[in-house]
């Protein structure tokens, strides 16, 4: 049907008028998380990688070259949404299992609460993973004023299903709100899609409201389910990617490829409703590339949940029009704790407390390159059990304590079965229509899915699991060789401690009734009566330092320490700690200033009381106690 020129011109213009109203308010911000996303697994890395939507962003914005997110995926969604390393609210061992009855503290604030502090609308889509077992652990009873989305880690990226284990019913979360959402316009459509479609109707569903006089600035949290496993994709981003010989990686390559197209049309949206020009748009990923599930994060060293670069630098950008400066990379160094502080900063909010006892305002410094950076360290990790911690000041970096197997170089595994095939694909692919026919969410008939029946998360947790029983073990046998050298080291550490003097007997009170936290129900380890002392055994040497701290905590430090200097060695290859021993002893004191302030950390063991064949067949609140944490 022919529109009449006046319609045309009309609809040229409106877009136009609001954009112009727009920037007479405050910014909007749009916060994308990739899940899993590995340092190799974007096109500015690594040229086979098909992303140009999230380059081209990257490039017109601030690449943000020296940042940093957690080893694992629930403690990086605590640091971007309290602005306090994991450690601080007893989140430092790892992820939130489906059965385990924990979630955030419940008495911490989070990023979606100052924003409605500030006046904004607040949303949340796609993945939470920050606890369910209590009510008050999910998104809309933490701040968010709407959450359309799943709670657990992992799922189905299509039925929206997940078994936790052999005796769990296979249950379903997808949700509106609060509500369980089924039906045919999700159930067996690609979660991709859907959470685009629910980006746009939010978008759509802000315009209408600041034509009627009710609009508000928003804060919208889109938590991506890709790149996590499992490896499922719609056919056709196949199409964008060279086939490789290993197939992880080539399924992998694919799912990055739908995850750029679904950025690219989020932003487009933006456009479309003239919310661009006043929004500041973050892309963070959560963690490094898992290697058996496909991603890579070379040249760095080590995968996701290692302390090792390749397990914490992450892929991250700021977009917007409201930068002073854009199209450069920053070098400062940054932390996922600071998103909380430096949001507030660039919504004009500054003094607006808020619970970021760790992060620092970066928005000045990423807005203007002339700005002093503002930030010298950061904290990797700290957990007690298994010992573990990574800390880095300036340019130099240590890891003390136990490592995992992990702790290596992964190559891409990007041998091509056909290097014509593959040379076509890439110039094909760069003239390809991306826009999708219908906005219709794409259904089980698309669905190509690789089966590697690997349980990633199982396998880091029954990691920790035997490091934390090798340390015990190995502990106990050194318990009564090392008295000198622990002497030794003791006095490093009363440096740090005599300024809490005046508190250690009430720690040490408190920390003989607790021991390793009354909290922690994981337990394990310590010598039982009737044991036989050992002598010798691996750990001999490596100093067992027994720290108690501010919260009835006794860190037991252990292992090996390693230094390198990230400015000459990113890739970590050349350990310098005996030759540079100053260093390393000022970053283990610095270490332990740290442990003074470590939560217990709350792992709890998993309990069937969430199994779904209790609720219907859906996985949901109501089986737990609340947790909340000394603040």
């Amino acid at each position: 049907m022919h529109r009449p020129a006046w319609r045309l011109l009309l609809a040229s213009v409106l877009p136009v008028i609001a954009s112009q109203q727009h920037k007479n308010s405050p910014p909007n911000v749009l916060f994308i998380v990739a899940d899993d996303l590995g340092w190799n697994d974007v096109s500015w890395h690594n040229q086979n990688i098909h992303s140009p939507a999230m380059e081209e962003l990257a490039a017109d914005g601030v690449l943000l070259d020296q940042y940093y997110v957690q080893p694992t995926c629930s403690p990086s969604r605590v640091a971007f949404m309290t602005g306090r390393y994991p450690y601080r609210v007893g989140r430092q061992h790892m992820y939130i299992k489906p059965l385990m009855p924990a979630g955030l503290a419940a008495n911490v604030n989070i990023m979606p609460q100052y924003f409605q502090q500030a006046g904004y609308t607040t949303h949340a889509i796609g993945k939470w993973h920050l606890g369910f077992c209590h009510q008050n652990y999910t998104p809309t009873y933490r701040g968010f004023d709407t959450f359309y989305g799943f709670y657990l880690g992992s799922q189905d990226f299509y039925t929206h299903t997940k078994r936790q284990d052999v005796n769990s019913l296979l249950g379903y979360d997808f949700r509106v709100n609060e509500k369980i959402l089924k039906g045919a316009e999700v159930e067996g459509k690609y979660s991709t899609d859907l959470f685009v479609n629910r980006a746009k109707a939010i978008f759509e569903e802000q315009k209408r409201k600041d034509a009627q006089g009710k609009g508000k600035p928003w804060f919208t949290y889109l938590s991506f389910q890709s790149v996590h496993e499992p490896l499922q994709v719609p056919h056709s981003y196949k199409k964008n990617v060279c086939r490789y010989k290993d197939q992880p990686r080539y399924f992998y390559s694919a799912m990055v490829s739908s995850l750029d197209h679904a950025v690219d049309r989020v932003v487009k949206s933006l456009k479309e409703t003239g919310y661009y020009d006043n929004t500041i748009i973050v892309f963070t990923t959560d963690n490094g590339g898992a290697v058996k599930m496909g991603g890579n994060n070379m040249p760095l060293r080590g995968t996701k949940g290692t302390l090792f670069e390749g397990g914490t630098r992450g892929i991250g950008f700021v977009h917007s029009p409201l930068l002073q400066k854009t199209g450069y990379t920053n070098l400062n160094l940054m932390h996922a704790v600071d998103w909380l502080p430096t949001l507030m900063s660039a919504i004009g909010k500054n003094n607006l407390a808020t619970s970021a006892l760790d992060g620092v305002n970066q928005w000045q410094a990423i807005s203007n390159p002339s700005v002093a950076a503002p930030r010298n360290e950061i904290v990797y990790n700290i957990k007690e059990r298994p010992f573990m911690a990574a800390i880095r000041m300036g340019d130099y970096k240590m890891i003390w304590g136990s490592r995992t197997v992990k702790n290596i170089w992964f190559p891409a595994k990007e041998e091509v079965l056909n290097t014509a095939l593959c040379d076509q694909v890439k110039k094909t692919r760069t003239q390809a229509n991306r826009t999708l026919i219908s906005n219709a969410p794409r259904g089980m008939e698309t669905m190509d899915v690789l089966n590697l029946n690997v349980d990633e998360d199982k396998e880091y947790e029954d990691e920790y699991d035997n490091l934390a029983r090798m340390q015990e073990i190995d502990l106990e046998e050194q318990e009564y060789d090392n008295q000198t050298e622990l002497d030794e080291d003791l006095d490093i550490v009363q440096s740090v401690m005599s300024l809490f003097e005046s508190e250690k007997s009430t720690r040490m009170a408190r920390s003989t009734r607790e021991g390793r936290g009354k909290n922690n129900k994981k337990g394990g380890g310590g010598k039982k009566k009737g044991d036989k002392k050992k002598k010798g055994g691996s750990g001999k040497n490596k100093k067992n330092i027994p720290l108690p701290n501010n919260y009835g905590v006794i860190i037991k430090t252990w292992g090996q320490k390693m230094l390198f200097n990230l400015q000459e060695d990113p890739e970590e290859r050349v350990d310098i700690s005996a030759d540079n021993p100053d260093i390393l002893e000022k970053l283990k004191a610095r270490a332990v200033e740290h442990f003074l302030n470590l939560q217990p950390q709350f792992t709890p063991d998993d309990t069937q009381k969430g199994n779904p064949l209790h609720w219907g067949g859906y996985w949901g609140p109501g089986w737990c106690d609340l947790h909340t944490v000394q603040d």
